[in-house]
């Protein structure tokens, strides 16, 4: 699949492997459970200090309007993450000799550079604006509610395939797979000439959808991840990374997020009267 998609692969077991590290913290509470069946589920272990309760629920995620669809395309847009991301593919093509036509030294780097930053504006376009409002379809990473690793891994590699609609309901995810062959196709509008044509594309549609999970396990696990780190830290490093700014850095690189619709609580059967 190229370079770029063996890195990307590479990193997707990378991922992988940090998730069923950072499992060894107690799990997050289930969000769309009542307080007392959350109470009945827990087993019955020392309570952990509040920093060590894990992830914090999330409240159930609402629906998008158009205008907030198009501000989840513009906080991706400018995400840390996204420019960092555009930087190292460049980086690894020039060292890897791909996109040859594009020479080498600074200038080469910087054709490489606003080349892989184009695909991964075009797709942040596609995917989380243009298609989400034409299909009604929601753009944000919905967050597992499992408690356990092997699930969770298997639910965010899913989400490439998988997402829900404007009203909560599961559906096969177009707005991402259109999206990835949609920006693969225009690449081939600024591409070199040599790297044009149907079986190029096809190779960066594969390794669109490999960048897709592993953001998606990224999302999943990143506050595990982070959490697992804060646990060791100075107590001065802990307030340092709390503070306002730090977690708007944080929600920019990750991109939004929001737990899956709960399901709609079913009423008890009416009881009968008693007739004796």
């Amino acid at each position: 699949m190229g370079v770029r998609g063996s890195s990307r692969g590479g990193l997707l077991m990378v991922l992988c492997a940090l998730a069923g590290w950072t499992q060894t913290q107690p799990a997050a509470a289930n969000p769309c459970l009542l307080p007392q069946q959350q109470a009945a589920a827990t087993p019955a272990v020392q309570p952990a200090k509040p920093e060590e309760s894990g992830l914090p629920a999330s409240r159930p995620s609402q629906r998008l309007s158009n205008r907030e669809k198009f501000d989840v395309f513009v906080q991706y847009t400018y995400s840390p993450y996204t420019f960092a991301g555009a930087a190292f593919d460049a980086g690894l093509a020039q060292a890897a000799g791909a996109w040859y036509s594009y020479g080498g030294g600074m200038e080469g780097y910087g054709k490489r550079y606003g080349a892989s930053l184009a695909d991964s504006e075009s797709g942040t376009f596609f995917g989380r604006f243009l298609f989400p409002v034409l299909l009604h379809q929601d753009p944000r990473y919905l967050r597992s509610t499992s408690l356990h690793t092997k699930p969770r891994i298997g639910y965010a590699l899913s989400r490439v395939l998988v997402t829900h609609d404007d009203s909560g309901n599961k559906q096969a995810n177009f707005s991402l797979i259109l999206s990835v062959f949609a920006a693969s196709g225009m690449s081939n509008t600024y591409y070199p000439r040599v790297d044009r044509g149907w079986g190029d594309t096809a190779v960066r549609a594969g390794g669109g959808f490999l960048s897709a999970a592993e953001m998606n396990l990224l999302r999943e696990f990143w506050p595990d991840i982070m959490h697992r780190f804060r646990k060791h830290e100075p107590r001065r490093i802990q307030k340092l990374e709390e503070s306002p700014r730090v977690t708007k850095i944080e929600e920019m690189v990750m991109g939004p997020t929001a737990p899956p619709p709960c399901a709609p609580a079913q009423s008890p059967p009416p009881q009968q009267p008693d007739n004796h």
